[in-house]
């Protein structure tokens, strides 16, 4: 894995909170399930974008 960068991320205070709820149901912290969601998408668009080609 690649060095960790931190920055300061403003969001819609409902998109936090459904977030939030996800990171408590899956038992990671809500920095690790933005992390996830960012990666799972990052994934799929590369794979959609893959396919068209």
């Amino acid at each position: 894995m690649s060095e960790q960068k931190r920055f300061t991320l403003r969001m819609d205070g409902e998109l936090f909170e459904t977030i939030k709820e996800r990171a408590e149901k899956n038992k990671r912290s809500v920095a690790k399930e933005i992390e996830l969601l960012l990666e799972t998408y990052l994934e799929q668009e590369n794979k959609e974008t893959e396919s068209s080609k």
